[in-house]
C-alpha cells in the first residue's frame, strides 16, 4: 500500500512532472477556496501553506509590503499570487515542464473564466513545492 505525504504531493510511482503539477494545482485551488473567506489574509494563509517554499513566503510578503509603500490606499492593486484582481473558482492543470529540481507549470480555469497562472516549483528535500506564482514570475 503507498501512502501519500501530505506536502510531498504524490507517491513515489508518479514522474516528476505529476508530483509537480499536483502539488501546484492543490496550492492554488486552495489558495483560492481561501481566499473567499472574510477576513482573508494571503501572507498569513500562504506562511501557515506547507505546499511552498520559504523564498515564496518571503517574496509574497515583500510584494505587498513595497506595494503599499508605494501607493497606501490600493497597493499593488492586484493579487500577487494570481496576478489579477478575479479568478475562477477553480483551476486545472495545462501543463507541466519538469527539468531536474525545477518545474513550470501553467493552470487554467474553466471555459467561462479561461484565466491561465503560471507557477514554478522546486524540489526541496525531495518534495515538490511551488517557489513562485503570477507576478512572482514576471
Amino acid at each position: 500500500m503507498l501512502a501519500a505525504p501530505v506536502a510531498g504531493f504524490a507517491a513515489d510511482t508518479k514522474t516528476d512532472s505529476d508530483k509537480a503539477g499536483a502539488g501546484a494545482l492543490t496550492f492554488i485551488n486552495g489558495y483560492v477556496k481561501a481566499s473567499n473567506a472574510r477576513n482573508w489574509d494571503s501572507v498569513k494563509w500562504v506562511a501557515a501553506s506547507p505546499l511552498v517554499t520559504d523564498n515564496f513566503k518571503r517574496t509574497l510578503k515583500q510584494m505587498i509590503a513595497d506595494g503599499f509603500r508605494k501607493d497606501p490606499e490600493l497597493g499593488l492593486g492586484a493579487d500577487p499570487v494570481i496576478d489579477g484582481q478575479d479568478c475562477p473558482e477553480r483551476f486545472t492543470l495545462k501543463s507541466v515542464k519538469a527539468s531536474g529540481d525545477t518545474a513550470d507549470i501553467v493552470v487554467v480555469g474553466p471555459k467561462d473564466f479561461p484565466m491561465q497562472i503560471k507557477l514554478r516549483a522546486v524540489r526541496a528535500d525531495g518534495k515538490w513545492l511551488v517557489d513562485a506564482s503570477g507576478m512572482m514570475l514576471r
